[in-house]
């Protein structure tokens, strides 16, 4: 029997009575059976769900089959606020949806344990939401550039841009980019900021509603993702 820790990304039912649940941990994501999981006395029901923190003990190979299954945090606050709730789902989707690919487990990992620890008590938890999705990108290779031009390395007059990934000068920016300074400088802060020297994050709503939609157009020129958390958040808080 193999033992493994990891956040539940994602579940759906599985035949009558049981459950598949995704694991995202510090090796990549697993898939595990869990038999009888939708029973009224299934020894599963308080540990099932989305977003639980879990020690998982199975065996098997490809569907692993869960003999046992411990909480070790089940992050109260984020799954009492709706909102809240919806932006860790949306976390989540980006992570599962990239998981199979060439994610560096052993820095995302630990990295989204982190900031699921920080929006769980943190009252202004959205500048956390959009740091973990900026630092992603580094990731997945997609990472923007801040401070040079990304064609010519040019340090003065700089544009930053959808298309090319990161600042243009004058003489490489194809179009007017509708985002403003504070919006960028924002995006640059929180990519760079570190959590282990933790300093004031801007909170200001403008500028926290122009980087969500950069950050959607982002993700969705380099990588053609927007995920069905995301779209349910527009309904619920209008941008």
């Amino acid at each position: 029997m193999d033992v493994y820790e990891g956040i539940i990304i994602k579940h759906i039912d599985y035949k009558e009575s049981s459950q598949i649940i995704y694991v995202y941990t510090q090796t990549g994501l697993f898939s595990f059976l869990l038999r009888g999981a939708n029973k009224m006395n299934s020894p599963f029901l308080g540990s099932k769900n989305t977003l639980s923190y879990v020690k998982i003990y199975a065996s098997g190979k490809s569907l692993k089959n869960v003999k046992e299954m411990e909480i070790i945090k089940s992050y109260p606050n984020i799954k009492l606020h709706l909102n809240k709730y919806t932006y860790v789902l949306h976390m989540l989707e980006l992570i599962y949806h990239f998981a199979d690919g060439e994610l560096n487990h052993d820095k995302s990992y630990p990295f989204l344990i982190k900031i699921l620890d920080k929006v769980e008590l943190e009252a202004e938890y959205v500048p956390y939401i959009n740091m973990f999705e900026a630092k992603l990108l580094y990731l997945l290779g997609v990472n923007p550039l801040f401070h040079e031009c990304v064609i010519c390395k040019d340090t003065h007059d700089l544009t930053f841009s959808i298309e090319e990934g990161g600042m243009t000068c004058v003489d490489h920016t194809l179009k007017k980019q509708p985002y403003s300074e504070e919006c960028i400088q924002l995006f640059e802060f929180l990519y760079y900021y570190d959590l282990q020297n933790p300093s004031s994050i801007e909170t200001e709503t403008k500028t926290i509603m122009e980087l969500r939609h950069l950050l959607d157009e982002y993700y969705m020129y380099h990588l053609n993702i927007k995920t069905k958390s995301r779209t349910v958040l527009e309904g619920f808080i209008g941008y």
